[in-house]
């Protein structure tokens, strides 16, 4: 039995049906919670707060000078031997996230951060040291002096009564969580081809291979559903398409043309590890050894 059976989640597969059910009036991502996260709303509300938060996310687009150095920096940085995950991966996409915010964030953050993933135990209402963490990080932001950004820009929609209370302690976790995991798998996983493979490609034909969220969830009158992105629909469609894909992509451009140019001269890959999620695809660890430095 899989997870998602164990859950009693059916299974969508196949572009065109993948493409009809998220697109489909008839299936849902609110399972009926009354969960104030954008993920897990639709109608009104859920275009209110996505609206709040596409308005974030515009103001990366394009990519400032300032995070493009951020990322530069890390790759920079990166000694003969490094870790895609923890010297690379993360710093980049933990980088991105605190331009997001336009908080600092540190690794006990980025610890907690990882802990919320979005899992089937979550969904489940079994995950509590992931429920912990996202209830801390909450906490958290809530009382954290921001600067410009998206944390102060979540405040002053409160502020003019475009989000309740609610919404705005538990959507900076998610907008944070959504601009870190993905840009975390996907950058170890693409790191790791650029590695492995002497065949060239482009950004968004990598995290269309790579897919680092494999499923998304939705719900209808026969039960809940996971919805295949593998087949070409690496950020979704319809009204819960990913709202950062433009970011995403200029995030993946620059980190990546920085580590191809570091790994010109060649390099060997050793202790590769993969997560096992069902749902969010990526490395627990892979060490990339360059044969030089340039």
């Amino acid at each position: 039995m899989d997870d998602f059976e164990r859950h009693g989640i059916g299974v969508v597969s196949g572009r065109d049906a993948c493409a009809h059910a998220l697109h489909s009036p008839g299936l849902t991502s609110d399972p009926g919670s009354g969960s104030p996260s954008v993920l897990l709303r639709d109608g009104e509300d859920h275009a209110r707060v996505r609206g709040v938060l596409r308005e974030i996310i515009a103001g990366l687009e394009p990519l400032p000078d300032s995070v493009r150095a951020s990322i530069k920096a890390v790759v920079g940085g990166l000694g003969t031997s490094f870790d895609l995950v923890r010297d690379f991966a993360r710093p980049v996409a933990g980088a991105v996230t605190s331009a997001v915010l336009g908080v600092p964030l540190d690794d006990v953050f980025l610890d907690h951060l990882e802990r919320t993933t979005a899992n089937l135990d979550v969904f489940g209402g079994t995950d509590r040291a992931g429920q912990a963490s996202a209830f801390r990080l909450a906490v958290q932001l809530s009382r954290t002096p921001a600067g410009p950004g998206g944390l102060t820009a979540l405040r002053e929609a409160h502020a003019a009564s475009r989000l309740d209370e609610d919404e705005l302690m538990l959507n900076p976790v998610v907008l944070a969580h959504a601009a870190y995991e993905n840009s975390l798998n996907f950058l170890a996983c693409a790191g790791l081809e650029l590695a492995s493979s002497s065949a060239s490609k482009s950004v968004r034909e990598l995290v269309t291979s790579i897919c680092p969220a494999r499923y998304v969830l939705r719900f209808g009158p026969d039960g809940p559903l996971a919805v295949s992105l593998t087949d070409g629909l690496p950020f979704g469609l319809g009204r819960h398409a990913c709202p950062g894909s433009g970011v995403a992509l200029a995030e993946g451009e620059v980190a990546l043309t920085a580590v191809a140019k570091l790994l010109d001269n060649g390099c060997e890959v050793g202790d590769v590890e993969w997560k096992t999620h069902p749902v969010f695809h990526g490395l627990a660890k892979a060490v990339v050894t360059r044969s030089g430095n340039r």
